[in-house]
């Protein structure tokens, strides 16, 4: 059925060309068109050209989930936990295309200063210190099927946070390590022109950190923090590579 097909087609093309003198029939541009077509069946899709660098800009909010377990002279405290601030902050990306579905990812971003609060049984501490970090991620993606001009995305990544500036309260010469977590991003790209376009974006963080201070001035504490922030972001979109009609 589908030999058939592809020569009535190619006959109906050669309809609209000429017969030269040794009788044969050339085919003319609309049956050259329509060969290219069949020859490949992506034709008149939206494909990049040239350079497959992109850039992203837009505004974040983390909402963290948060817990702790704290320790002194080896002994974990009893019902202690701590709670970290929400915050937001601007994030910027760069990407790259490796492929047509699959691209590979870093977000950085303005240092947000989340405060950190004590719950449970030292929730009568307050504040206990504030820290000011730079969250890097570094994500592969893979586009699914597109719905004209709006393209989801998702795949895995790794999250390092470095932590900047330690910022005193109830806890004194506050110390927080640099970690490494894991990280599912998922997204969509909505197309407003060839190089332009709004992006909608989730990240789920799985990320712990570990700290130590003085409580008191002279009561030594560690405590293991989860942070695992979720990371909602909406911004604009830059692609570098022209985008034609094949």
């Amino acid at each position: 059925m589908k030999r058939a097909a592809l020569v009535l087609l190619l006959a109906a093309a050669a309809a609209y060309g000429q017969e030269d003198h040794s009788g044969a029939v050339s085919v003319g541009p609309a049956g050259q068109s329509l060969i290219a077509t069949v020859r490949n069946p992506s034709a008149g899709a939206l494909q990049r050209e040239g350079d497959p660098w992109y850039v992203r800009v837009g505004g974040v909010g983390a909402v963290y989930h948060s817990s702790a377990t704290f320790e002194t002279g080896g002994e974990v405290i009893p019902g202690a936990s701590a709670q970290v601030s929400n915050n937001e902050s601007i994030t910027f990306d760069v990407g790259y295309d490796l492929t047509r579905d699959i691209s590979a990812q870093l977000m950085f971003g303005i240092p947000p200063k989340p405060t950190i609060s004590g719950q449970g049984t030292v929730a009568r501490l307050g504040e206990l210190g504030a820290v000011r970090y730079g969250p890097t991620i570094a994500s592969g993606l893979y586009r699914v099927r597109r719905w004209r001009v709006f393209q989801p995305y998702a795949g895995p990544g790794v999250a390092y946070a470095i932590f900047l500036k330690d910022h005193d309260a109830a806890v004194s010469d506050l110390h927080v390590a640099n970690n490494f977590g894991a990280v599912f991003q998922a997204g969509a790209d909505y197309t407003v022109t060839g190089r332009w376009s709004f992006f909608g974006d989730f990240k789920e963080v799985w990320l712990g950190v570990n700290a130590h201070g003085l409580i008191g001035g002279d009561i030594p504490v560690t405590a293991h923090v989860p942070l695992n922030p979720s990371l909602v972001s909406a911004g604009i979109t830059y692609h570098f590579g022209r985008k034609r009609r094949k």
